[in-house]
């Protein structure tokens, strides 16, 4: 059993790997999109403003933060690509979080998910965005700490996981599967 575990969090490594640059970039060109059309003179995530009060826009700005300096080590040039790959996937996930809906869903982020069912009610996309990234966020890190994962339905972080590629981009879905060791591993399970 310790042995198939390792297997299928390896596996959900790879899925979850995969999803999570499609969508933190799914996100960035969604308010990248939003900025330009509004005559941003700075990226979205040098705007405080975006950000809400309170521990959540604190964590957010430190977060931004500490992946510019990351960016710019060894003197680099800052540019806006590798601060998004420097911030963490828990950062995307608590951008999805309630305090940005007027900030960032309504007028921007929802955008990200054209394929979603409600994609004409930013509300309703965030709430189901945020309950399958919570998801995935919590098997990630179980993963990342060599938890155990057998007890938890894997079949449904499996579908969340292409659900949530599928809300994207159709096409992101059907790599995220076809890419897929997992349910071949979840099908040897002792």
């Amino acid at each position: 059993l310790y042995d198939w575990n390792a297997q299928m969090g390896g596996a959900l490594h790879e899925d979850i790997g995969r999803l999570e640059v499609v969508f933190r970039n799914a996100i960035d060109e969604a308010l990248v999109t939003y900025g330009t059309g509004q005559g941003w003179p700075t990226v979205w995530y040098r705007r405080r403003q975006l950000f809400p009060g309170g521990r959540h826009g604190a964590r957010a700005l430190d977060d931004i933060r500490i992946a510019r300096e990351r960016a710019t080590r060894r003197g680099a040039q800052e540019t806006h690509g590798k601060v998004i790959a420097e911030l963490s996937f828990g950062f995307w996930r608590f951008l999805c979080t309630s305090p940005y809906l007027t900030s960032l869903w309504v007028p921007a982020v929802a955008d990200a998910f054209p394929h979603h069912p409600d994609h004409g009610d930013p509300r309703a996309v965030r709430r189901a965005v945020d309950d399958h990234i919570q998801r995935i966020h919590f098997l990630r890190n179980r993963v990342a700490h060599h938890e155990p994962v057998h007890h938890r339905n894997l079949s449904r972080d499996l579908n969340s996981i292409a659900e949530l590629g599928g809300w994207i981009c159709s096409d992101t879905r059907d790599w995220i599967i076809a890419s897929s060791r997992a349910a071949e591993v979840l099908s040897r399970r002792p």
